[in-house]
């Protein structure tokens, strides 16, 4: 073996154009598995890092028409009753808004979760400092207590040790200090993990709300007790709750148990692994390429090969050396692809959302580098064998003799043909995917969001509930904020909203009173809830289609209205006019979500994106915040100038409203528009990436074989030209040749796309997976740089000197 690859050193020192071509080749498509593979491993295979991993499920529902996996108070107060047999433990966690951090030094908002007494202690966490929560401290009215994760305990306690029992300030309320998290603790599930403070769920003995909240239950199943019987268990006190609160169950809801581990990897959706499928086929292409250089290479090898075999090497022997030389080559271009993955690890940690679910950090572990190391030494086999094979195969006769110096090249030739046809087939898949994606993003980027988001500034602010519980409170809050904004220099308008369009919020069911509208049988009344203050349609530029916007009159003692958009009054209303009827918001939920009194149409304003721009308009209604003042504001605000400029002097009004209540998430609304497509843009940049190394790949594969085939064939060029044959002809023999592996390789690829493209429907907006236009394009474009790379071979050809030609061997 040692002496195998000193003999495959020297002879890729002897080679360093071949070498070169071969390794970067290699590399490129490695590489790129690498750092794929690297977000794959943290999104699908790393296991949880819970003692008991393997038995933690998350508890939901399926069947259900509102809610997804959140569930209620009821639900999870059921279920603990039903519990006993199946599992050790069941526990809460809660996606909460930033909580205000006052204490030790200037206030912050800090991400906040919630977790019910059992939840570090079903996820076998042991803390770094105190202890967990206690049950009496999840019960309303229960001690107020803290646990701090190790970083916030680190950055702004300075590690004190001492720290334990000491209070803080969290929304104006004071909290004792009772544990801190180990270093490196995460929960990680999208808009848990970046969590600093932990505060305790307090569960109700009773609830009458049936609403589903921002709670996502846990369970730590027993050893004996299988999922599927938790879950018949489980489901007949849903039963139970329908008959009580019939439009909040629906009758087919049941309950459901799935692994921690699948429901994160289901949370990601399907686009990682069909971008790492994608790198895949550059991978595989890779090897193509350079198994046809490989090829075209061992022309010149062959009377070495056939020597030693006539001096007793076997033809084990023989392929068993030049498999070494291609995993030598490999494991080299396997390197290389490691080093410029991590260069460049930061700029393709850039591109992945940030909501992305996953396990530990996107990193270069040993997993990482030991993905890398089979891939090479796979590579090298993969790419090696077939010309190893082919080379191995001599005529010891015909070429000791050289009677015959060009034996056996035909087959040769002809598997280069084929390796060079394939190339192109998979070049155009990938091409097809990118041309795909690249079209579906530019059309997004087109859809018009439905509101301006030109010099808008936005930010939010969290009203501590111990100073600002009182309506009258928040009110006076926020309307002194206002007046000192309005008259900054540079603003032009401010408005109000407990939602930013483009991210997702609060949605409630309502019903029509009288029974009034046009709704459909089975449609479900729910529309997305936003408290707005009157200049919020202005500010935004949201256009008034019918009725009146809100006013100063609107107002806690004023008669109660709503405006709502086009989306709800063409779905629940149709042909019939909704100005003036009134609807009831929150009753279907219970007594802790309904509205005192049914609220009175008065306007219709134009629709908005609310979750996404690749989502069609949902119903929405809009509650003058006069009405309804909540602790969770954002301010949009439209300027004059550059927004951003007017950061300093907004922070500094704040400031002179409540030093205690810190502005936060400070950014401008195109921000936020850019930000809601960045898992579309994190597929477009990768699949272009992708494409744009597959046309490369492919035009050195076409260049290799037909500069192989000229050099095969120049004595009978050399005959052709010297019997009269002209440098067009020469040309077109050549292009041609070339032109008829290009079209075999698109014909293939071609209908390879239309059978695969299906899988990138969910990923795409506005374009259909077989656009033929798309599949054209990606045809032409191919064809022509397959082209372009016969023309250097043909070229060269035609150049041909006859007498120089007939001499040649």
């Amino acid at each position: 073996m040692l002496n195998d690859l000193r003999y495959a050193l020297r002879m890729l020192r002897k080679n360093p154009g071949f070498t070169a071509v071969a390794v970067l080749t290699l590399a490129l498509g490695i590489g790129a598995n690498t750092a794929i593979f690297s977000i794959v491993n943290a999104v699908f295979l790393r296991p949880l890092p819970f003692p008991q991993a393997d038995r933690i499920y998350v508890v939901d529902r399926v069947g259900n028409q509102v809610g997804g996996p959140s569930i209620s108070f009821p639900i999870y107060l059921s279920w603990q009753k039903a519990k006993e047999g199946l599992f050790d433990r069941l526990a809460l966690l809660a996606w909460w808004d930033d909580s205000t951090l006052a204490g030790g030094s200037q206030p912050e908002r800090v991400p906040t979760a919630g977790a019910s007494a059992e939840l570090f202690a079903l996820l076998g966490v042991q803390l770094a400092l105190g202890r967990d929560f206690l049950p009496e401290e999840g019960r309303p009215g229960g001690p107020t207590v803290v646990i701090l994760s190790d970083s916030l305990w680190r950055s702004r306690f300075g590690a004190d040790r001492s720290i334990l029992g000491q209070t803080i300030t969290v929304d104006g309320q004071p909290h004792t200090i009772v544990g801190v998290l180990p270093r490196g603790f995460e929960i990680p599930i999208p808009g848990m993990r970046i969590a600093e403070l932990w505060l305790p769920i307090q569960v109700p003995w009773t609830s009458n709300n049936p609403a589903n909240g921002t709670l996502l239950c846990l369970g730590l199943l027993k050893t004996d007790v299988n999922p599927t019987q938790a879950a018949g268990v489980l489901t007949p006190p849903l039963s139970d709750l329908r008959r009580e609160f019939p439009k909040m169950f629906s009758p087919n809801e049941r309950a459901h148990l799935e692994p921690l581990r699948s429901f994160l990897a289901d949370s990601a959706g399907p686009a990682p692994l069909l971008l790492f499928g994608a790198v895949g086929l550059v991978l595989l292409l890779a090897c193509a390429n350079v198994a046809n250089l490989t090829l075209a290479r061992s022309t010149n090898r062959q009377r070495e090969t056939a020597i030693r075999a006539a001096i007793g090497a076997s033809r084990a022997r023989v392929v068993g050396q030049l498999v070494t030389e291609s995993v030598l080559l490999a494991l080299l271009g396997g390197a290389l692809g490691v080093i410029v993955c991590y260069s460049s690890f930061d700029l393709i940690l850039a591109l992945v959302p940030v909501d992305l679910p996953h396990v530990g950090a996107f990193q270069m572990d040993w997993s990482v580098l030991l993905f890398a190391l089979t891939l090479s030494i796979l590579t090298g086999v993969v790419f090696g064998l077939a010309p190893a094979l082919a080379v191995s195969r001599v005529n010891l006769s015909g070429w000791l003799n050289e009677s015959n110096p060009r034996l056996g090249l035909a087959g040769r030739g002809r598997l280069c043909s084929v390796l060079a046809a394939s190339e192109v087939s998979i070049s155009l898949v990938l091409l097809i995917g990118a041309l795909l994606a690249l079209e579906s993003f530019a059309l997004l980027m087109r859809v018009p969001p439905g509101f301006d988001a030109n010099r808008l500034l936005t930010f939010d602010v969290s009203l501590p509930q111990g100073k600002y519980n009182k309506a009258e409170n928040r009110l006076a809050f926020l309307e002194e904020a206002i007046g000192r904004i309005r008259v900054l220099p540079g603003v032009e308008q401010v408005a109000l909203v407990n939602v930013l369009p483009l991210e997702t919020g609060l949605d409630l069911l309502f019903t029509i009173e009288g029974g009034l509208g046009a709704v459909q049988p089975g449609t479900t009344l729910d529309a997305n809830y936003r408290v707005v203050s009157p200049e919020f349609f202005q500010a935004l530029r949201i256009p008034l289609l019918r009725g009146r916007a809100f006013s100063g009159s609107d107002d806690a003692n004023g008669e109660p209205v709503v405006v709502i958009n086009q989306a709800m009054a063409r779905m629940f209303w149709r042909n019939e006019e909704p100005i003036a009827q009134r609807i009831w918001i929150g009753k279907p939920m219970g007594p802790e979500w309904t509205e005192r009194s049914p609220r009175e149409i008065v306007g219709i304003v134009g629709d908005i994106r609310e979750a996404s721009l690749a989502t069609p308009p949902e119903p929405t209604m809009y509650i003058p915040y006069a009405q309804r003042p909540a602790t969770q504001v954002h301010f949009v605000i439209r300027t004059r100038q550059t927004p951003m400029a007017t950061v300093p002097q907004i922070r500094n009004a704040m400031r002179q409203v409540d030093s205690d209540v810190p502005p936060a998430h400070m950014k401008t609304m195109e921000d936020v528009l850019s930000h809601s497509v960045t898992d579309w843009q994190f597929r477009t940049i990768l699949l272009g990436l992708f494409g744009t190394l597959a046309l490369f790949i492919a035009a050195i594969g076409i260049y290799g074989v037909i500069s192989y085939s000229v050099a095969q064939r120049t004595h009978e060029i050399g005959i052709r030209i010297a019997l009269g044959a002209r440098r067009a002809d020469v040309l077109g023999l050549v292009l041609g040749q070339g032109l008829k592996l290009t079209l075999v390789g698109v014909v293939i690829g071609l209908a390879v796309a239309l059978a695969l493209m299906h899988l990138l429907s969910s990923l795409l907006y506005g374009v259909k997976p077989s656009d033929p236009l798309t599949f054209l394009a990606a045809s032409v474009v191919l064809s022509a740089l397959a082209l372009l790379a016969c023309y250097i071979p043909a070229r060269r050809a035609a150049k041909v000197d006859p007498m120089v030609a007939l001499r040649y061997e």
